[in-house]
């Protein structure tokens, strides 16, 4: 294998990358990066943002989903996004959690 991690010198796109014949590690960690990473990473991005591209209408019928807008102070506004943050969901995500926590009494 070759150990190309010197030989970046750039962030340029330099194309795909075969991570079964190059080895790549995270500056940071120095874990070797590999095609298991990759999707591991994807998917926790894709379950703590809700980055699911066409996610599933939350009617139920496959319509867009009802909107609601909301208008808070900054404070409250920050203390919604730590929260949310704290719990690994969007905004969107927890205050829809909270709204549908308290209807469900």
């Amino acid at each position: 294998m070759v150990d190309v991690t010197t030989q970046l010198p750039t962030m340029e796109y330099a194309g795909e990358i075969d991570l079964d014949t190059v080895t790549l590690h995270d500056p940071e960690t120095g874990e070797r990066i590999t095609n298991e990473l990759i999707d591991r990473e994807n998917t926790e991005i894709d379950r703590r943002y809700g980055l699911i591209p066409g996610g599933k209408s939350l009617s139920g019928d496959g319509s867009h989903s009802p909107v609601l807008r909301l208008v808070v102070s900054d404070v409250t506004k920050e203390k919604v996004a730590k929260a949310a943050a704290d719990e690994g969901m969007s905004v969107s995500r927890w205050l829809r959690s909270v709204v549908e926590e308290k209807l469900a009494v």
